[in-house]
Order: C-alpha cells, then sequence, then structure tokens
C-alpha cells in the first residue's frame, strides 16, 4: 500500500547533546564549588598559621623590648650563656664580690637563645635578621631579603609564605622589628634612627599538621560535592528523558492521525512502535531510580529526604550510623525535630529565605544523636520542585564534623593557654586585662592587679633539676588558681611569674586580706615526689582606678610594688604607693 507521508524521525543527537550539556554545566559547577572550598581551607590554615605566628613574634618582640628597656641582663656565665663576641659593650663582662663571673645578654643573644629552645621543644625556628647584621648568622636569605625590602617601603607590614624545607612544608611567618628608644643605645653607631626599620624576626613553623587537616577537608569536599553534583545530574538526565518522552508521543500521535487517513492497519503499526518506545522509556527510568537508589544507600554522607510540610519521609544508612536513629524512628518526624531545640527561629527563616529564593541553602547546624547528645554538622539543602519529580521535596546532605571542631579548638586553646600549668599564657592575660579594665570602668566597679614572683625558685632547678622545676610551677598554679575565685583571672607570664586579676575586688582591706591569703598558700612547703620544698613568694598589689586607668600603667606600678616587697625580705606583698 502506498504511504502519503513517511513519519518523522525524533532529533536523537540533539537529545544526547542535551544530556552531555547537563552532565558539563553541572561538572562545572561542582569543579567551582570544590575550588571554592578549596581556597576557604587554604585560607583557613594560612589565617591560623598567620594567626600563630604573629603571637609568636609578638612574644619574641616584648622579650626584646623587655631586655632592651632593661640595657641588658647579667647572668652567670655557663655553657648554657656564654659572652657574646660580637657585643661592644664598657661592662660586657662583670665580676661579682663572691667571684662569679657574669656576662651580659643583649635581646639579640636572648632571641638566639629562646630560638633554640623554641626549636627543640616545638620544633619553631626563629631567625633574627637585620638589614646592617653584626653577627653573620644573622644575615638575610633570599625570602627574608624579599621580605625586608617590603617592610621597608611600606608595601606590608608582615608575611606568611607557605615553602618546603628539605622536603619538608612549613609555614614562614615574618614581620619588622622598629628602631625603638631603648634600641638607640646600642645601635645609634649603626646609622638607624628612631622609627626605622632595624630588620626582623622570620618564625618557621611546621606545616605538616595543618596541611592534613586541609587534605581531610578537601577530600570531605569532594565527595560531597560529587556525590550532590552526581544527584543533579542524573535528575537533569531524568528531565530532558521525560521531555523527550513527551515529544516523541505528541509526535507520534501526529504521525498516527496522519496515518489514520490512509490505513487503519498502518495506524496499529505505528501504535505498536509507539507502545514499544513506552516500555524501553520505562525501563530507562527504573534503571536511572537503581542508580539514585544506589547513590542513597551508599553515600558516606547521611542523606535526609523531606516532603513538602518538611516531614522525613526516607533517609539512607549513614544518617543512623552518623545520628544513631533507625528509619522508622524519625520517618513523619518533622525534620526540625532533629536539630537544636527546634533550630534557632531566626536561623530558620534565613534557611527558608534562602531555600524560597535560590532553592538551596549550606551551612552549619547542631544535630542532635539519640540520646541527646548535641554535634556539629556540615549540611546542605537542595529543593525539588514538583516539575522535577511530581510532588516538592527537599533532599538535605550532612556530615559530622565533630573531629574539624575538635581540631580547631585545641589550636585556640594551644595559642591561649600556657602548656605547663593550663593557666592563661601572657597574650590572653592582655586581652582579658583589657576586657576587665572595660568592663570597670563601664560600671564604675574596681579591681586589682596581682603581680606574683616566686623567691628562690633557681635553686630549685639548679638542684632538683627542670622536670621538678616544672613540677613546683605546677603546684603553684593550683594553688593561685585556689586562692581566688572563679572569676577572677589567673595567668603564667614566664618562668616564675604568674599575675593574678582579682575582679570586683572592693574595699582595699578585701585586697589585702586576698594578698595575704595567695602569700600565706604558696609558703606553705611543698611535698614533690623528690623531696620537700621550702619555697616562697613576694607579690606586688595596683587597683584600679587610683593607681592608674590604662593597661600599662597598672603593670608598671603593680611591678614597682612587687620589687618593693622582694626589698623588704621576700615572703610578703606590697600595695603600690605613688
Amino acid at each position: 500500500m502506498a504511504v502519503l507521508n513517511s513519519p518523522r524521525v525524533p532529533d536523537t543527537s540533539r537529545n544526547r547533546w542535551l544530556v552531555v550539556l547537563a552532565y558539563l554545566l553541572t561538572a562545572g559547577v561542582g569543579a567551582i564549588s570544590v575550588s571554592a572550598d578549596f581556597r576557604h581551607s587554604d585560607e583557613a590554615m594560612a589565617m591560623l598559621a598567620r594567626e600563630r605566628g604573629a603571637v609568636l613574634f609578638r612574644l619574641v618582640e616584648l622579650t626584646r623590648d623587655w631586655n632592651a628597656q632593661h640595657g641588658g641582663v647579667y647572668v652567670p656565665v655557663s655553657e648554657f650563656g656564654q659572652p657574646n663576641p660580637y657585643l661592644e659593650h664598657p661592662r660586657r663582662d662583670l665580676v661579682t664580690k663572691d667571684g662569679t663571673r657574669l656576662t651580659m645578654i643583649n635581646p639579640a643573644y636572648m632571641t638566639r637563645q629562646i630560638a633554640e629552645i623554641a626549636e627543640k621543644v616545638e620544633g619553631v625556628k626563629y631567625h633574627i635578621t637585620s638589614l646592617k647584621p653584626i653577627r653573620p648568622a644573622n644575615q638575610a636569605d633570599a625570602w627574608e631579603t624579599e621580605s625586608l625590602a617590603m617592610f621597608e617601603t611600606g608595601r606590608q607590614r608582615e608575611r606568611l609564605s607557605l615553602v618546603e624545607t628539605d622536603g619538608v612544608p612549613v609555614y614562614r611567618y615574618m614581620a619588622p622589628l622598629f628602631v625603638k628608644q631603648p634600641c638607640l643605645k646600642c645601635h645609634e653607631t649603626q646609622g638607624y634612627q628612631l622609627g626605622q626599620v632595624r630588620g626582623g624576626i622570620s618564625v618557621g613553623m611546621p606545616a605538616a599538621d595543618a596541611l592534613k587537616v586541609r587534605d581531610e577537608q578537601r577530600q570531605r569536599a569532594l565527595l560531597v560535592t560529587g556525590g550532590a553534583s552526581l544527584t543533579v545530574a542524573l535528575l537533569l538526565h531524568f528531565i530532558i528523558a521525560r521531555a523527550r518522552r513527551h515529544f516523541v508521543a505528541l509526535q507520534e500521535l501526529a504521525t498516527g492521525q496522519e496515518q489514520l487517513i490512509v490505513d487503519r492497519t498502518q495506524a496499529l503499526s505505528q501504535a505498536n512502535v509507539s507502545l514499544q518506545a513506552e516500555v524501553e522509556e520505562r525501563k530507562r527510568r527504573e534503571n536511572a531510580l537503581l542508580i539514585a537508589g544506589a547513590v542513597m544507600q551508599n553515600a558516606a554522607e547521611g542523606i535526609v529526604v523531606i516532603d513538602g510540610e518538611r516531614r522525613v519521609i526516607d533517609v539512607n544508612p549513614a544518617f543512623t550510623v552518623i545520628s544513631g536513629y533507625r528509619p522508622n524512628e524519625v520517618i513523619g518526624v518533622p525534620a526540625i525535630n532533629l536539630v537544636r531545640e527546634g533550630g534557632d527561629a531566626e536561623a530558620v527563616a534565613e534557611i527558608r529565605r534562602h531555600l524560597h529564593d535560590k532553592g538551596y541553602w549550606h551551612g552549619e547546624l547542631w544535630g542532635i544523636r539519640k540520646g541527646g547528645q548535641l554535634f556539629p554538622l556540615q549540611a546542605a539543602i537542595a529543593r525539588i520542585g514538583e516539575a522535577q519529580v511530581g510532588v516538592g521535596r527537599y533532599v538535605v546532605t550532612f556530615s559530622d564534623i565533630t573531629e574539624r571542631k575538635e581540631n580547631e579548638a585545641q589550636l585556640q586553646y594551644r595559642a591561649s593557654v600556657d602548656p605547663l600549668t593550663g593557666l592563661a599564657n601572657r597574650s590572653t592575660f592582655d586581652e582579658r586585662l583589657q576586657h576587665v579594665l572595660a568592663q570597670a570602668g563601664r560600671h564604675q566597679s574596681g579591681f586589682a592587679l596581682m603581680y606574683v614572683d616566686l623567691d628562690r625558685f633557681k635553686p630549685v632547678n639548679d638542684q632538683y633539676g627542670h622536670a621538678v622545676g616544672d613540677e613546683l610551677l605546677i603546684e603553684v598554679a593550683r594553688r593561685l588558681r585556689a586562692a581566688v575565685r572563679d572569676s577572677d583571672v589567673v595567668a603564667r607570664l614566664g618562668g616564675d611569674e604568674f599575675a593574678v586579676i582579682a575582679t570586683c575586688a572592693g574595699s582595699p582591706e578585701r585586697v589585702e586580706e586576698i594578698a595575704r591569703r595567695i602569700v600565706a598558700d604558696l609558703a606553705v612547703p611543698y611535698a614533690l615526689g623528690v623531696a620537700i620544698i621550702d619555697v616562697s613568694a613576694s607579690l606586688g598589689v595596683a587597683i584600679f582606678p587610683g593607681h592608674g586607668t590604662q593597661a600599662d600603667e597598672l603593670k608598671r606600678h603593680a611591678d614597682q610594688a612587687l620589687y618593693e616587697a622582694k626589698d623588704a625580705g621576700r615572703n610578703t606583698y606590697r600595695v603600690y604607693a605613688a
């Protein structure tokens, strides 16, 4: 039988290109997201390294300033303190009345000794450099020379670089040293002027641990983004396939109507072709659903599917592993009940606005494990509209970031406390002092700053060794903490030097009562592992606002009172008197 019109064949090549384009677009978006996550993790690691480098630099700089302000300090000549051959000073070497040889330790020499200790204990390398070095070992290397040039021109105030030294990754941090008034005592003959860049201190910090954390974050980002990209690509593939099916059906219907005019038999034949196409399409749709199901079942991240009323309708095995809830315990439950206290109202509103405007949201939340335990999680929420699956849905993917948070908290803790005693370190003490000053000024209240220094601590180290000295310092810290209130601040400033901020101390009589208690508690003999150690402490007090309203002023007066207590025979306290 003659055929009047041949049926039009759907353009399958165009459909294939649409599918390829969908996968390429999804891969491109995923690559951009991964790149952003990589950049964020790199910036976070660099920021932590920069902060740590700045703290270490500041500690050394303050130590040098203290030494310079005192015009150098004398120590007994020993294997740890030999005369500095590069120091030109008329009184570099002295001999005490009892015959002890003393030599002057200038700021640069002190910095080198601190650097040697830091490298042995923490693995941190310090290098003091100078534009006009007196000591050949202070000659700047290429990186330091480039940094000093930047400092001189004012282009940068500090510099951080990730470099590889002997095959080991290292964060190098450097900041300039400026000529200050005490510095001119020794360096004016070199042509330096006040305020000029005299040199710098380079800090080298091992980066292996930080890079390991960064690599773990990158792996998680790759897994999360890859899973999400694959899911989106499959959904786009499903949409394109469904649209093509409708197009084919409409085209076949038009062809069938034309063929019906020619011959009913040919129409029936065309119907059979259409039915076969439907069967094939259903098969393809079932394979796509199987793939999506396999992704959900095998994903390492927790996945929760939520309906339009924001109730849980499905979870994957990883959800149960992370949260402890079995599927039958959460299906039908409002999803908001699975985060802390039902979720912060303002935060929930922001998430809903973001989903409404952009169709997705990602960020950090606090999840609730079975049993009520809270844990931090990194979550991403995507909205799947009715046009895509026939009904409104939300897909939530999340991962437990407890370990990452603990690592961040540990790094923060190490940067803020004294590693031996667990007390606040010098930088944390300075921050707390500024905070207490602001609070006291705002509320018109008083507080006391106390400097505590152990008497005869060096003989303990000399006789029993540094291990016993450290044990003694730990016990001193415990007694200081027990002698004051929980709201008070106790810090170790270095060596056997401690400080206390007695907040809301009230009257001067109350301050002296606290000072007497501390002196008495620290004078009680210490029963340590090797012997009973008998030491005491001297204490200096400055009271806000009578003895000063600024941090430097209070520190200076408390330090002056401390020296008066030592001059009075030690084992006592003195309150600053103008």
